[in-house]
C-alpha cells in the first residue's frame, strides 16, 4: 500500500527539492551562528516562508528538504568525535521549519544527513565540514548516532502531521570505498548504518522512510532494508534510457518509487514527467528551489503543468 502522501486522487505526485536555505545551517547552531540556526535568523526564515508560498500557489503539497546535511551545526560532539547531544538550537529550528510548513499546507520529507558527511574534513572559520565517516563505520559512533542523533529528532516529530515521511540519507552511494578515496565506507558497513537508521526511525516515529538513491546503479544497497517506498535521481546526463526503465524491472519489491531529484535547470519538465508517469514512478520532485547549484532551478512552468493536471500534485 503506497504512503498517503504518494495516494492523491490523480495518482502522481509533484514535489520540490527545497534543501535548504543555507547548506548545513539552518538547523543547529555553530561558530558561524552561535545563537542558532533558522529560527534566530529572521531574514532566513522570512525566505524560508516565501519560498514556501510560492510553492504552494502553484499547487505543490510535498517538499524535501535537508536537516544536519554534513553536521557542520547541530550536534555537540565529544573530544572523541562522538556524538554527544543535540544542541540547544535544534528543536527550535525544526519547529519553525515545521511551523512554516503547516501554515502552507506543505507535507515535509525531511533528509537527516547527507553524503558530504564521508567527505575529507575541512576546517573553515573553526567549524569542521566531513569528515564523519567513522559515525557510520564504528559500531559504538553509531550506536551513540541513533541514541543522541536520531532518536530525538525522530521521537519529537514522529506524528507530526508536517512530516509526511522520513529520508534517512541523500545519496549514500558516494560515502561507498572506492579508488583513492580515504573516507570511503565499505559496502556492508554503509548498508548495516542505513538499516539501523532505517529501523530507529520505524522504532520512534509512524511516518513511512524512504532513502535518496543517487541513481539505479547500486539499488543493491537499499533493496534489503524494507523501505516504504523508494526514491531514485536522475539528472539529463544519465541518459533518457535511465529514466524510461521500467519502474517493475529495477527489483523493488511491488513498493512505491519516486523520482527524487530531477535538475529543474535546461530540462524538458513536461516530457520528465511524462516518461516519470510511463515509467511507473509515483511522483517526481525537482531539483530545487534555492540551491543555486549548476542543476537547480524552478521552473516556471511547474505550476501550469500541475493545473493543467486538474492540480494532482
Amino acid at each position: 500500500m503506497a504512503p498517503p502522501f504518494l495516494d492523491p486522487p490523480g495518482g502522481f505526485v509533484v514535489g520540490v527539492n527545497l534543501p535548504w536555505i543555507g547548506y548545513g545551517t539552518d538547523v543547529g547552531a555553530s561558530r558561524w551562528f552561535p545563537e542558532g540556526g533558522i529560527s534566530c535568523r529572521p531574514e532566513a526564515l522570512e525566505r524560508l516562508d516565501r519560498t514556501l508560498a510560492a510553492i504552494a500557489a502553484d499547487g505543490v503539497t510535498v517538499v524535501r528538504l535537508f536537516l544536519l546535511c554534513d553536521l557542520r551545526s547541530g550536534v555537540m560532539f565529544e573530544n572523541d568525535g562522538f556524538p554527544q547531544a543535540l544542541d540547544h538550537s535544534v528543536f527550535a529550528d525544526i519547529d519553525a521549519i515545521t511551523a512554516a510548513a503547516r501554515r502552507h499546507q506543505i507535507g515535509l520529507m525531511p533528509v537527516m544527513l547527507d553524503f558530504h558527511v564521508c567527505g575529507e574534513p575541512a576546517i573553515v572559520n573553526g567549524v569542521q565540514s566531513g569528515g564523519r565517516s567513522h559515525l557510520l563505520v564504528r559500531p559504538d559512533a553509531r550506536a551513540a548516532f541513533m541514541d543522541r542523533v536520531v532518536r530525538p529528532i525522530v521521537e519529537r516529530y514522529g506524528t507530526d502531521p508536517a512530516v509526511v515521511a522520513w529520508d534517512v540519507m541523500n545519496e549514500p552511494e558516494w560515502c561507498l570505498k572506492r579508488r583513492f578515496s580515504r573516507t570511503g565506507v565499505p559496502f556492508d558497513v554503509l548498508q548495516r548504518f542505513l538499516g539501523e537508521t532505517v529501523e530507529c526511525v520505524r522504532r520512534f516515529a509512524r511516518q513511512p522512510v524512504t532513502v535518496g538513491s543517487a541513481g539505479t546503479w547500486r539499488l543493491d544497497l537499499v533493496a534489503p532494508l524494507g523501505l516504504d517506498f523508494y526514491q531514485i535521481h536522475w539528472y539529463e546526463r544519465f541518459g533518457w534510457s535511465a529514466l524510461a526503465r521500467p519502474v517493475a524491472e529495477l527489483g523493488l519489491h511491488d513498493r512505491p518509487v519516486v523520482l527524487g531529484e530531477f535538475a529543474g535547470r535546461a530540462v524538458r519538465l513536461d516530457e520528465v514527467l511524462a516518461a516519470a508517469e510511463r515509467a511507473g514512478y509515483a511522483g517526481a520532485f525537482v531539483w530545487s528551489a534555492l540551491a543555486e547549484d549548476s542543476e537547480s532551478a524552478y521552473p516556471p512552468d511547474l505550476g501550469a503543468w500541475i493545473r493543467a493536471h486538474d492540480g494532482n500534485a
